[in-house]
């Protein structure tokens, strides 16, 4: 174990912990956007930025992603120096994205005006590209459907050629991992809807009442991976499947309790 100081508190940890999951562990607050339990740290948004001293030696580093090796490290989360390289990482993310409701939230509480900022475009770009849908899409699906793609300002979030990817399993898990919302989910006559991916997936039906499920492609993914043959006929949605339990329920035999004390004496 080490011993690490934050915000003058004494903690111990295991070598390799980063600032930020020490941090979280004794309560004190850092704000990012482009951490995930489940992910590999990445740094993209910067947010999370803490002052680190060392033997008198200062430095700001990215708390997500900075191991802790060694102890004897102090680690300042809310000094001049800090707050002012937040402000001007929230600065970028709001001339990219000036509509994002987090970023308009973050603003406010460290009073940034994005009036005074130069937006970058129309002004209606969501995507912060904090790397989030593209990591878990590789990581946690096993799938590359999304990447990076050109430099710059023009830098974006694509699937290859800007096409509709035959890779895509309709999981939604890069929409559930997304802090601003720039990635839609919507369903229009059974199909399942992934914008910008352009996804337009066919989705398997309730054998009972026929409404989608869940796209055929996810299906038969998990069952690859559960080393299960797909089910054909019994495909039931969340509401029938419930009904089921139910009617299963009702159909029981009627169980009456005995109260084999009514009669003792004293009761």
């Amino acid at each position: 174990m080490i011993e690490i100081e934050i915000d003058g508190q004494k903690v111990e940890t295991r070598p390799g912990t980063t600032i930020l999951a020490v941090a979280r562990s004794v309560g004190v607050d850092i704000p990012t956007l482009c951490h995930h339990e489940a992910l590999e740290p990445y740094g993209a948004c910067r947010l999370c930025l803490v002052e680190l001293s060392e033997a008198g030696r200062q430095s700001i580093v990215a708390a997500c992603n900075y191991p802790l090796e060694r102890s004897g490290l102090t680690v300042e989360t809310d000094t001049p120096a800090v707050r002012q390289a937040r402000k001007m990482s929230l600065q970028l993310l709001l001339a990219r994205c000036p509509t994002v409701t987090v970023l308009q939230e973050l603003a406010r509480e460290w009073e940034v005006d994005p009036a005074d900022l130069l937006i970058i475009g129309d002004g209606e770009e969501k995507c912060i590209l904090c790397g989030l849908c593209v990591r878990v899409c590789r990581e946690v699906i096993g799938k590359n459907v999304i990447s990076f793609a050109y430099r710059g300002v023009e830098r974006r979030v694509s699937t290859p050629f800007d096409r509709e990817s035959d890779l895509c399993l309709g999981c939604t898990a890069c929409a559930f991992v997304c802090p601003t919302g720039a990635i839609k989910v919507d369903e229009a006559k059974g199909r399942l809807l992934i914008a910008p991916w352009h996804s337009n997936l066919e989705q398997a039906r309730c054998s009972s009442c026929g409404r989608p499920v869940a796209p055929v492609g996810m299906l038969a993914h998990l069952s690859e991976k559960l080393e299960q043959e797909p089910e054909t006929g019994t495909l039931l949605c969340s509401r029938c499947r419930r009904l089921q339990a139910a009617a299963a329920a009702a159909a029981l035999p009627e169980v009456r309790f005995v109260d084999r004390y009514r009669d003792y004496p004293g009761r």
